[in-house]
């Protein structure tokens, strides 16, 4: 199987799923059926590259529909009008003229950029509620892809973010070019993906974390090695500090993790509340690691 990110051949399936589990978690969940994303695939594979580090699923065409998104949309949990990473780029952001988000959503990042930070930011999306949504705040934003936008505007940005998007495509490779295409030289690609090196790589049955919906994971490893085969140089990259809304989440994460390694007796629900109560600690949550990584490039 060829790697979608470096692109090897030197890569390794590490686990086969049931399609039909993952139908179940959807509508236990979210109350959405997604049974036609699958077609007529029973299985799907978890593959990882061992050249660059990214894991990936396969088939590739499994890759969410607008229609799934548009129903995810629906959900009040699942956008996030203020993250953690939109702080981080709004400092990188700077200075910078004309940038450009993929795939704005429902616009928070856009407004935080023009109403807090003064900057001019253009947006794409293809869901086009909330398309909808964004064009009624008075800001720009059109349906297209990164690869589609790149053959209209090559090097036309000072910078390219996309917040939680990386990890949903299915050719990665294409979608970095076209972030690269997009920029001028010594304009900067800013990325935020979910890190698989947190508490979130034991959260077995996230059906979020995995088509249709998550196509790849990442961690700081397959991020860092981008410059080897992109026009690209690494600026900074940086792990999100666990956050309030995150505490109880990572307790009863890792509660589960004991569990299904026969060690439940050691997470009684005092066990997880006097957990949870010393994490909430902030000089001690500074050393646990939240759900996301942040990363900077300049555009060689």
């Amino acid at each position: 199987m060829r790697c979608p990110l470096c692109p090897s051949l030197e890569t390794r399936r590490i686990r086969v799923l049931d399609v039909e589990p993952v139908v179940a978690l959807w509508r236990e969940h979210f109350q959405i059926d997604i049974r036609r994303e699958f077609g007529d695939v029973s299985q799907m594979e978890l593959w990882r590259c061992i050249d660059c580090s990214v894991s990936f699923f396969a088939p590739e065409h499994l890759a969410g529909s607008g229609e799934m998104y548009a129903q995810l949309g629906g959900l009040s949990q699942y956008y996030v009008a203020r993250k953690w990473e939109h702080e981080a780029a709004l400092n990188d952001l700077k200075g910078r003229q004309k940038i450009l988000e993929v795939g704005c959503g429902s616009g928070g990042f856009m407004t935080l950029a023009t109403e807090e930070a003064g900057l001019l930011i253009e947006g794409l999306e293809q869901n086009v509620e909330a398309i909808n949504e964004v064009t009624r705040r008075g800001l720009c934003v059109r349906e297209a892809t990164a690869e589609s936008a790149a053959k209209e505007s090559p090097g036309v940005y000072d910078a390219v973010c996309s917040f939680q998007v990386l990890e949903h495509v299915s050719r990665p490779k294409e979608f970095l070019d076209a972030c690269c295409t997009l920029l001028r030289p010594g304009g900067l690609l800013i990325l935020a993906v979910p890190n698989q090196n947190s508490y979130v790589r034991h959260m077995v049955d996230n059906p979020l974390d995995m088509p249709p919906h998550h196509m790849t994971r990442w961690t700081q490893k397959p991020l860092r090695r981008l410059q080897a085969h992109y026009p690209l140089k690494l600026l900074r990259i940086t792990c999100e500090p666990l956050t309030d809304g995150q505490v109880q989440l990572y307790a009863d994460t890792y509660a589960g993790a004991l569990q299904r390694h026969g060690l439940g007796f050691l997470v009684s629900p005092w066990v997880r509340r006097s957990a949870a109560r010393f994490i909430w600690n902030a000089r001690v949550r500074r050393f646990f690691k939240g759900q996301n990584i942040y990363v900077c490039y300049l555009r060689t």
